[in-house]
């Protein structure tokens, strides 16, 4: 299976994820539930128990994505969200918590994660982030035959769907 999987450099030019999923929770049941709803879908799940072991292996790997929950022992996962986009690691990241706090998930988008999830969640939900993680990751070789980060420092117009990014080019159009 690790001939499949692609390390990381530090460069996108060329950057594929490697085919498998990765997860960062504390709650080890957390973690058990994600591995065996997501699992089905195709992709090995690697699952980390806290940041700091998730930021040592991100050194050399990107997954497909990452579900990082938010509140945990040590680094919190809005420290690990600040940490890889520090890095400039720009796999899907979906954040969950089981706090309803607006500001926590506003700082979350602000600082590059793909969606957040409130837990307790339907098993569908997960599967239906991968997807669009999946979805991602081929509309940017589609765009741009490889992730080029220096297109767009922030990578935001990845993260944009069809009709957010015609919105926003109408927009730009209407203000030169």
């Amino acid at each position: 299976m690790d001939q499949d999987l692609n390390s990381w450099s530090g460069r996108y030019g060329d950057v594929k994820p490697a085919k498998e999923i990765f997860v960062v929770d504390d709650d080890e049941y957390m973690r058990d539930i994600l591995e065996g709803v997501l699992a089905p879908e195709g992709f090995p799940v690697r699952a980390f128990e806290d940041g700091n072991s998730f930021l040592a292996a991100a050194k050399a790997r990107v997954p497909i994505c990452l579900f990082l929950d938010v509140i945990m022992p040590g680094k919190s996962g809005l420290e690990v969200l600040l940490e890889l986009r520090a890095r400039r690691y720009w796999t899907p990241t979906f954040l969950m918590s089981a706090r309803d706090d607006f500001s926590t998930v506003v700082e979350a988008m602000k600082n590059g994660g793909h969606d957040y999830i409130r837990k307790p969640f339907d098993f569908g939900a997960p599967v239906a982030r991968l997807h669009s993680a999946i979805e991602l990751w081929s509309r940017r070789e589609q765009e741009n035959g490889a992730l080029d980060p220096q297109m767009n420092v922030n990578c935001e117009w990845f993260r944009l769907t069809p009709s957010e990014k015609e919105t926003v080019l109408l927009m730009r159009m209407m203000n030169s």
